[in-house]
């Protein structure tokens, strides 16, 4: 009986000394991240039949489990992803608002003082100093769209530097995850009896990498995880795992992708399958955010230098020359391709959205002022006009010009002298044969007159005073040269049509899609300089606004999650500290039992004395 009672005691004594190792155990772990809280669980010992019955024989420990629930680790390994994914895209977009809104650095203001200097010369045509400063207001805008392109290369450098080093995270994360995974294997003896401590590990692993990407993990019938990434690509299988790399793009060079080494091949991902975490975010971020400001920033550099370009290459400048000088260096080969400095571009239309997003970049690092010297500025117009018999009233055209046609036709050349018929009744003017006049919609008093050819010739004219019924105009061709008859130096109207592209309508809309930064060349102009950058500090304030409120709602989210997740599974040191009086009471009773047994025992030695 002493022997019975003495084994009872003992295994009590081991069960309680069990009990308050995993207590102190998880109470030493109590701020270690990602660790499981974990109980012991006993059994009593088959009892040994007696005659009058089944008597006990004590307690054993039978295993040491964690408190784990899979479905709140998901959740958590979820919440976790998108925190970090909406956290990273918040901080990168944020840059890209301040850059385009910000007044000192957008360039909103300097399009604004571009044209008022315009306005200033067409008032003071003859004014050295008013072009002096057309000229200094054009570099200005010129250094800010450099400054612009210079700020978004410096993001797209620093989102390539991110993804290699998120990269690199990802595979030291995966070569532990494969290499606890062997390990685990190694000592997942059964269902009941495993490592733990090395389980917490791996789930932390597991949790830090979705920070980095988003992953989803398969637990295989040894104990081990698959880790998925992408679209399916297996990152870890079993005790093995496939590195990522950082690639460069096969159309942009300059712009890193993903790819996975698999079976000896390298294969690359596409961007739009790797999603949360920090390397969705930068993938995301450069996708849409980035490439769209750079894009747009592109062709609107393009559009002012072509179309500041045709008008003023219809004016004449302060020698009575026609202007043809370029105003900006012309970009229009970024759109339609051609041979450059920069080597064989290709028509963006047919081109990728890589290529074409190479190609915008490049025209808006090339956008200069090319013209020199402030009287070469075309402010005059190179037309004149006259009535064809003056004696029949005091009307005449006090302006006319040629409007340049918009892209991508061509400019029409003017042929030669265009009559005019004006009709009292209409209060209107015909033309020659294929020729409609019609009032301007925007100058009172103001008449446009259109050819029917292609590209079509586009003249404007303002008429000052009433003429006769059936009275003519002539318009034709002014002579060249200071020394000119018809010379008219102090004219302002070639000038004035280009303080009109200010508000004309010469950009379409970028497609939406975020797979194409070009719309087709039969899309109808919708916005002006001004209005399409609007377009674009609204997209990225829009973007940035919804990017912000995710990231808020995320980190919410999260912290639900995890505050669940430590309630359930997290060590509570209130709790720990009460298992540790009740396991120490325990530990002293089977200790007492192991005493009055020795004691039993010593008491039958001596009665056989």
């Amino acid at each position: 009986m002493g022997t019975g009672i003495f084994g009872i005691g003992l295994s009590g004594l081991n069960a309680a000394r069990a009990s308050l190792e995993t207590t102190s155990h998880n109470i030493s772990n109590v701020n270690t991240p990602g660790y499981h809280r974990q109980q012991n669980t006993q059994a009593s010992r088959f009892p040994f039949q007696e005659g009058f019955g089944f008597v006990g024989r004590g307690v054993d420990t039978t295993s040491v489990s964690r408190v784990y629930d899979r479905f709140l680790e998901r959740q958590m390994s979820v919440a976790t992803s998108q925190n970090s994914y909406y956290s990273t895209q918040e901080a990168l977009v944020s840059q890209v608002d301040n850059v385009v809104a910000n007044q000192n650095t957008g360039l909103a203001p300097s399009l604004q003082e571009f044209f008022r200097g315009l306005q200033t010369l067409s008032a003071n045509p003859t004014s050295l100093p008013a072009r002096q400063s057309v000229l200094n207001l054009s570099q200005s805008l010129a250094g800010r769209i450099q400054s612009l392109n210079s700020r978004f290369e410096e993001l797209r450098q620093q989102a390539n530097g991110q993804v290699g080093s998120t990269v690199e995270n990802i595979n030291a994360n995966a070569a532990q995850i494969a290499d606890l995974n062997k390990q685990i294997q190694a000592l997942n003896a059964d269902s009941i009896r495993v490592p733990n401590d090395l389980l917490d590990k791996r789930d932390q692993l597991v949790l830090d990498l979705n920070k980095l990407v988003d992953a989803s993990v398969v637990q295989q019938s040894d104990g081990t995880y698959n880790v998925f990434i992408g679209n399916g690509q297996a990152l870890v299988a079993s005790t093995n795992y496939n590195k990522l790399q950082a690639v460069p793009n096969a159309d942009d060079p300059e712009q890193m992708d993903v790819a996975y080494s698999f079976q000896g091949s390298i294969i690359q991902i596409p961007n739009n399958l790797i999603t949360g975490g920090q390397l969705g975010a930068v993938l995301s971020f450069r996708a849409d955010s980035l490439n769209r400001a750079q894009a747009d920033l592109g062709r609107l550099a393009i559009s002012i230098a072509d179309t500041v370009n045709r008008q003023h290459a219809l004016g004449r400048d302060g020698d009575n020359l026609q202007g043809g000088n370029e105003f900006f260096k012309d970009l229009n080969v970024y759109l339609d391709g051609g041979l450059t400095t920069s080597g064989m571009m290709v028509d963006l239309d047919n081109a990728s959205p890589e290529r074409q997003l190479k190609q915008l970049r490049q025209a808006a690092s090339e956008f200069a002022v090319r013209i020199s010297a402030p009287e070469k500025i075309a402010v005059g117009s190179s037309l004149k006009s006259q009535p064809d018999d003056p004696t029949q009233s005091k009307a005449y055209f006090s302006s006319v010009w040629q409007v340049a046609n918009a892209r991508p036709e061509t400019v029409a050349p003017f042929a030669g002298p265009i009559q005019l018929t004006y009709d009292a009744a209409n209060q209107t003017f015909t033309g020659p044969a294929g020729f409609t006049v019609t009032p301007s919609k925007d100058m009172a008093g103001g008449y446009r007159v259109t050819s029917g050819a292609t590209p079509p010739l586009v003249l404007e004219f303002k008429l000052e005073g009433t003429p006769a019924n059936a009275q003519t105009f002539t318009i034709d061709v002014r002579g060249t040269g200071k020394t000119s008859p018809d010379a008219a130096l102090s004219d302002n109207a070639n000038m004035l049509a280009m303080v009109k592209l200010q508000s004309a309508n010469t950009m379409a809309g970028t497609p939406s899609g975020g797979n194409d930064y070009v719309p087709a060349d039969n899309a109808s102009p919708s916005a002006n300089f001004q209005s399409f950058y609007g377009q674009l500090v609204s997209y990225i304030g829009v973007t940035a606004n919804s990017v912000k409120t995710s990231a808020d709602t995320q980190a919410a989210m999260l912290k639900e999650v995890t505050l669940a997740r430590e309630s359930f599974s997290g060590v509570n040191l209130d709790e720990e500290a009460a298992n540790l009086l009740r396991y120490q009471q325990a530990y002293q009773a089977s200790s007492k039992v192991i005493q009055i047994a020795q004691s039993i025992f010593s008491d039958l030695l001596q009665l056989g004395r």
